[in-house]
């Protein structure tokens, strides 16, 4: 029984090391507050967390009134080229998500109303993937604060531990701790880009490192993605995308979303994405959105058009850039 026990210290010591020594690091920057969550870092983090804690930081001082939601696509849209469409006392915060969904910012919208905060302005970024994503997401990068979910603190943190002694993360962590090289095996595990990229630590806006690799050398950027197939013949894959069929809790939540901009008064627009693959938004999805929200608040860019068409107007073929945004919003707001 004595050689039991031992053996079984001596199995799970290893781990309980690692997970205080990564728990007091604070890795994924969940157990302490920070000014500025992207310094020095290296790690990808739950980009959820970072908007909300940043919100709950500076709410007071800040006084934030203009909202921009959606997913990692809407880090496109800038507050600073937002803002010249507002009024002069709007304050703007950027409260994205990685994968965000309807049910992702209809629960930041019931939070900010719980707060009794103000909702002047609001700027909801959609696609295919965003209305289809109905119910809370689990995983480290992905599962949202407990004050905005309602959900179990317990799940919350017990997420991050055990993300933190999974060996293929405590791997990547030291390897890129001591070779400063992001390899294939990392994945999304940790930040891969040749620059770096800037944040601002009050509105959560995102400048990627991707744009000095483009304005350097846009050629072997693109050359490099085309290559690799990133960049694929849409011609051939135009309907690589399950139909997003309407779901009774998406219309359920995007009524909540609705009520809560009418209770606010609040001025908005919906943005349907430009999206690489040219794939129309289902006709049923738009007209769900024009139903609820007004035709006249909905813009649709999904599809084949003069934002979709060059590729370098993408970082990849997911994400578009700045640029794009900055034209839809003289469009939106002519």
């Amino acid at each position: 029984m004595k050689k039991f026990i031992i053996k079984l210290i001596a199995f799970f010591s290893p781990i309980v090391i690692i997970l205080v020594l990564f728990t007091f690091l604070d890795v994924f920057k969940v157990f302490k507050e920070y000014n500025n969550y992207y310094k020095d870092n290296f790690i990808t983090l739950n980009r959820e967390l970072v908007c909300a804690e940043t919100y709950r930081k500076y709410r007071d001082t800040e006084k934030y009134n203009s909202f921009i939601f959606g997913s990692s696509r809407s880090q496109a849209f800038k507050v600073k080229e937002w803002s010249k469409y507002l009024s002069l006392d709007a304050k703007p915060f950027h409260f994205d998500a990685s994968g965000e969904g309807v049910y992702g910012i209809s629960k930041k919208i019931q939070y900010i109303d719980e707060l009794g905060d103000k909702i002047d302005n609001a700027l909801i970024v959609v696609d295919r993937e965003t209305l289809r994503q109905t119910s809370a997401r689990e995983g480290h990068l992905f599962i949202p604060p407990v004050y905005i979910s309602k959900k179990s603190k317990f799940e919350f943190y017990y997420t991050f531990l055990k993300a933190q002694v999974n060996p293929k993360f405590i791997l990547a962590y030291i390897d890129y701790s001591v070779f400063k090289k992001h390899r294939k095996y990392m994945g999304r595990l940790i930040e891969k880009s040749e620059y770096p990229s800037k944040t601002n630590i009050k509105n959560c806006d995102i400048w990627y490192g991707y744009d000095e690799s483009i304005r350097r050398d846009s050629i072997g950027y693109y050359g490099k993605l085309i290559d690799k197939g990133v960049f694929y013949d849409r011609s051939k894959k135009r309907n690589e995308n399950n139909k997003s069929e309407i779901k009774l809790a998406e219309v359920e939540q995007l009524e909540k979303i609705k009520a809560i901009l009418n209770k606010h008064k609040t001025f908005y627009k919906i943005v349907i994405s430009p999206v690489y693959n040219q794939v129309p938004l289902e006709k049923e999805q738009v007209e769900l959105l024009n139903k609820i929200f007004g035709e006249e608040n909905v813009y649709n860019f999904s599809g084949k058009n003069k934002f979709t068409q060059p590729i370098s107007n993408f970082y990849e073929s997911s994400h578009y850039r700045p640029q794009v945004a900055n034209e839809i919003l003289k469009i939106i707001y002519e």
